[in-house]
Parts: C-alpha cells; sequence; structure tokens
C-alpha cells in the first residue's frame, strides 16, 4: 500500500509539473498580448512546477536529489558547462538549416514580441534563466527520477525524456520538436553521467542566451 501511495505521488508530480508545458504553447497561439503571455508563463510554467516541488521536498515525500538539485565539484562543473553550451549552441544555430527542406516545420504560434525595452531585458536575463532552472528540474531531473523506476537503461531514458522535452514546443512546428529534444537528449546523457543540474542549468541558459539576446554573435558558432 506505501509503495502504491508512492507512486500516485509520482505519478500526480509527473502531471502537476509538465503539464503546464505542454499547455503553456496555447498561449503562443492564442494570445497576442506580450503583457499577458508573460503572466501565463512566470505564473504557470515557471512557478507551479517549482511550487510543486518546494512543496514535494518540504513534505519529504521526496528528496531534492531526485530533482538533480545536488553539489558538482568546480572543475567537472566548468567542464559540464563548457561542453554542453557549446555543443547545444552548434546544434542550435545549424540544425534549422539542415532541416529546412524538410517536410512538417510549420509553426502554429509564437511568442508575442515585448515592445517595452526593460520588460525585454527581464525575459531575456531572468527569464531565460527560470526557464532554464525549471526546464532542467523538470525535464531532466525529475524525469529521471520519475522512468527510474520503471526502467533502468540508460537509452530509454534518454529516449523517453528527450522526446518529452521536445514537444513541450509542439506549437513552433516540427523542426523544433526534433532540435530541441536533441539537445535534451545531451543535457540528460550529461545529467546521467553527474547527476547533477547546475551546469547543465547554466549551460542551457547559455544556448538561449546567445539564440535570443543578440549580445554574443550566433556567426561564431555557425557553419552552414
Amino acid at each position: 500500500m506505501e509503495k502504491l501511495g508512492k507512486s500516485k505521488i509520482y505519478f500526480a508530480a509527473l502531471i502537476l509539473m509538465a503539464g503546464p508545458f505542454y499547455l503553456n504553447d496555447f498561449a503562443n497561439i492564442y494570445v497576442k498580448s506580450w503583457q499577458w503571455w508573460l503572466f501565463i508563463d512566470y505564473a504557470v510554467v515557471k512557478l507551479f512546477p517549482v511550487l510543486v516541488m518546494l512543496w514535494l521536498i518540504r513534505s519529504k515525500a521526496m528528496q531534492a536529489s531526485e530533482f538533480g538539485l545536488s553539489i558538482q565539484p568546480v572543475l567537472p562543473f566548468f567542464t559540464v558547462f563548457s561542453a554542453l553550451t557549446v555543443v547545444g549552441t552548434l546544434i542550435d544555430q545549424n540544425a534549422y538549416q539542415l532541416m529546412a527542406k524538410l517536410p512538417g516545420n510549420s509553426p502554429l504560434g509564437g511568442m508575442p514580441d515585448i515592445t517595452s525595452p526593460f520588460w525585454n531585458w527581464i525575459d531575456l536575463t531572468l527569464g531565460l534563466a527560470m526557464v532554464a532552472i525549471v526546464e532542467e528540474i523538470v525535464f531532466r531531473g525529475y524525469l529521471h527520477t520519475f522512468l527510474g523506476r520503471f526502467t533502468q537503461n540508460p537509452v530509454a531514458i534518454v529516449m523517453l525524456s528527450s522526446a518529452l522535452f521536445g514537444l513541450i514546443h509542439w506549437s513552433l512546428g516540427l523542426h523544433a520538436i526534433v532540435i530541441t529534444a536533441s539537445i535534451g537528449a545531451i543535457f540528460m546523457i550529461a545529467y546521467i553521467k553527474t547527476r547533477s543540474l547546475p551546469a547543465i542549468m547554466l549551460a542551457h541558459f547559455a544556448v538561449n542566451f546567445i539564440d535570443y539576446a543578440g549580445v554574443i554573435p550566433k556567426s561564431i558558432f555557425k557553419f552552414l
């Protein structure tokens, strides 16, 4: 009975933490106001999963380590961060061109333009940092724990978790799903090796920041 109760907690946590990511893409399609889009994104996708995680840890239903929240030594931290940033950015900056002639790239919507320079910069810094933290907690740390209850096969864990991660970008089209799933697979391999998320979170932020902020020239990473 206790094991059954524990399983229900893990399934409920998966739905509560991952579910908002799949629903949020409807905002990409139907919400045209950037103010409302930011409110929905920050409240539902960024804040809510973190509150669920904190409640599970505080109630001792789960441990912080089950979400990947563990410390790494300094040298491995910077090694993982540097390697994932380079590899993730190379994929992000070149894969779309590689897939350009393939069918299926029909975005259904996207984030509305933020016309306020202040809020745009907040979203490019704090917003992208929160994206990296929460997505890694849910789709690497927690999914590894969840899937590990059913299989210890690392290939299965990488494939399933990367597919679930790619599908949270469903409104952006098939190419975005495939490319983000590929990056997610590499990040999960790194997590399986390290069992620590902070360096992966920072790399996730760096990949997104390079892509969106326009501070670091993306041409550095383009070879196509």
